[in-house]
């Protein structure tokens, strides 16, 4: 057995924050941007593809 009690020590940082353009808890604090909205590497608002979607 490998899994357990040595994974648990490994999430004591925070990878990502609240976004100051979005409100969301993913502004990566190593990439300096926003996965959801761009901010910090694009002007503008990141959107989701049309492919991407799940049609009703």
């Amino acid at each position: 057995m490998v899994k357990g009690t040595p994974s648990m020590g490994k999430r004591q940082k925070r990878s990502h924050i609240k976004c100051r353009r979005c409100g969301s808890r993913s502004f990566s604090l190593h990439a300096k941007y926003c996965v959801a909205c761009g901010f910090g590497k694009s002007k503008r608002m990141r959107k989701l593809y049309g492919w991407k979607m799940k049609k009703p």
